[in-house]
């Protein structure tokens, strides 16, 4: 998992981008259905209390990385035995292939909106080929054997984000001075749970923290680089789940793009963009998992000097890219149920139980750090399990999404 191999050499600047690129990606427009799931207060005091005890499980992951230098799984491997090990590294598995799944269904609903407006709906193809056809791109990226390799498409990707993300702002206020609110509520008994786990989802890059921290030059500015990312993460995230589930209520769409004027030039614009940064990014998301799967299938192997190991690696690679888009066609309906079951399952262990269990058995000293250690783990424990069970229980619930060549 530590990314050693590439060397230290990323800037503050490239960190600070890698980072931001880590958890401002497709999961910030689902966060408007999600608000709609939690309610509007409910969900925007929480989202504050997710991003704060986030980023402080991130600098107990850190402190426990100065103290076991070695990637997240290895860690569990010298601090609990073989069995933790395989249990973090599953959850970075599956946390890695659903976040590649819900990127893959964002980008394929965006260039079928595209395709449809170019050429007037005349040829109506399913959201499943728009999957599919996302391997031609996939397929050359996930080639890369080095994270710093994605630098430069983090930083280009953050600026189509950017641009995204304030075309959501200002249609949201626009929406909101010229019609007032739509229908909302502050709190929504039936389906909050939804939204615990997509809040896990927003704040998500623990399996790159450490790559991260490793590949940096001056290590020691990563705290203050990470707090700086998650207070603007976290802003971002309020302010657009908060924004558009004001600006339309009832009718927020799980994808909030598609809550935008449809067929306009700057729609489509926003949307080509935004999708572009996504699909970009999506290699970036995979890449733990290419890590964690190819140092478990050819240990000790490596294909640099060897073509056909190298072959063999780049095969499986590519089996891993058609497993995601298959995983994709299959959720593309139910993406809010995908985000929330990944969040609950996958993240809030990587997000809250592992970090504090590490810091208890490698750094906590006193009574105070180890009851406050074992007191968050178990929290995270019960959150797991009741919003996994929750998002669970409403998977039957398909909701195509909104195409306007329905009208």
């Amino acid at each position: 998992m530590i990314a050693s191999s590439a060397g230290r050499g990323a800037s503050v600047k490239k960190t600070f981008f890698l980072l931001a690129k880590s958890f401002i990606s497709s999961g910030v427009l689902f966060l408007p259905r999600a608000f709609y799931n939690g309610g509007l207060l409910f969900s925007s005091v929480l989202m504050v209390i997710v991003a704060v005890a986030s980023l402080y499980t991130m600098l107990l992951l850190v402190k426990c990385y100065e103290r076991v230098h070695c990637g997240y799984g290895e860690m569990g491997r010298r601090l609990f035995g073989k069995w933790m090990e395989r249990v973090v590294l599953g959850s970075i598995l599956v946390s890695q292939i659903g976040f590649s799944c819900a990127g893959a269904i964002f980008v394929a609903t965006n260039v079928r909106d595209l395709f449809n407006a170019a050429t007037g709906c005349r040829y109506r193809l399913g959201l499943g080929f728009w999957v599919v056809a996302q391997a031609a791109v996939l397929l050359p990226l996930c080639l890369v054997r080095h994270i710093k390799g994605f630098s430069a498409i983090a930083i280009l990707a953050d600026v189509f984000i950017v641009i995204g993300l304030v075309y959501v702002w200002g249609v949201d206020i626009s929406m909101l001075s010229r019609l007032g609110t739509g229908y909302v509520r502050n709190f929504n008994p039936e389906n909050y749970s939804l939204f615990l786990g997509t809040a896990a989802y927003t704040f998500e890059g623990y399996a790159l923290i450490l790559p991260i921290v490793d590949t940096m030059s001056q290590p020691a500015k990563f705290p203050a680089v990470l707090s700086l990312v998650m207070a603007v993460c976290a802003a971002i995230a309020v302010s657009i789940g908060a924004l558009s589930y004001a600006a339309f209520g009832e009718e927020t769409e799980a994808i909030v793009f598609l809550n935008m004027p449809s067929k306009t030039t700057a729609t489509l614009t926003v949307q080509l963009l935004y999708s572009s940064a996504i699909l970009f990014t999506v290699p970036l998301m995979m890449f733990p998992v290419i890590r964690i799967l190819e140092q478990a299938l050819f240990p000790r192997r490596s294909g640099k000097l060897n073509t056909s190991v190298k072959l063999q690696k780049n095969f499986f690679r590519a089996l891993l890219v058609v497993g995601v888009l298959g995983i994709s066609v299959a959720g593309v309906e139910r993406v809010d149920k995908l985000v929330a079951v990944i969040g609950g399952f996958a993240c809030v262990p990587i997000s809250f139980i592992y970090p504090p269990l590490f810091h208890l058995k490698a750094v906590a000293e006193s009574r105070w750090e180890r009851g406050r250690d074992a007191v968050l783990a178990g929290l995270g424990v019960v959150i797991c399990i009741y919003v996994t069970f929750g998002a669970v229980s409403r998977w039957g619930v398909a909701e195509p999404p909104y195409d306007f060549c329905d009208e």
